[in-house]
């Protein structure tokens, strides 16, 4: 409930693509993901990461980072060879 708060609350005064809003992403993604819940915690991740390459380039270490998750989170989805890719 806190991280959802906080996401409504940062949309709001951001906008739902700022970078703010992403790193909220990538928190709620990674709490979902540590809950079992790996399709919430990839949608999560994916938004972030869309977020992210807009804002800071395709090669922003922060991209990585969030390709990083969701290659994880593929393989925990038994997703091989989209992890790999």
């Amino acid at each position: 409930d806190l991280l959802e708060r906080a996401l409504n609350i940062l949309e709001q005064h951001f906008g739902e693509d700022h970078p703010k809003v992403a790193l909220t992403l990538t928190n709620l993604g990674n709490v979902h993901g540590s809950l079992g819940d790996y399709r919430q915690s990839k949608d999560f991740y994916e938004r972030a990461l869309r977020i992210r390459e807009q804002h800071l380039g395709k090669d922003h270490p922060d991209v990585a980072m969030t390709l990083t998750n969701l290659g994880r989170v593929h393989g925990l989805l038994g997703d091989y060879r989209q992890s790999k890719d």
